[in-house]
């Protein structure tokens, strides 16, 4: 079981996460691998699903101020 490897790091993977809340799952696997901990994209996702916890990261968006003409 893969995922049981993963959770016995989840420490070290929750302290990464910490220290930089912007990191993409891409930047965290790498950054996980550097210390010896060899994970997939997928199994990351999958291992925030279980906390229920997401890491979509969202696009800057310029704030409307409502000035609309309804039709």
């Amino acid at each position: 079981m893969r995922s049981r490897r993963v959770e016995e790091r989840s420490a070290d993977i929750l302290a990464l996460w910490e220290a930089r809340k912007d990191i993409s799952l891409e930047e965290l696997r790498i950054a996980l691998a550097e210390v010896g901990l060899t994970v997939s994209v997928a199994g990351l996702h999958r291992f925030f699903v279980r906390r229920g916890m997401t890491r979509k990261k969202r696009m800057a968006r310029p704030v409307c101020k409502g000035d609309f003409e309804v039709f």
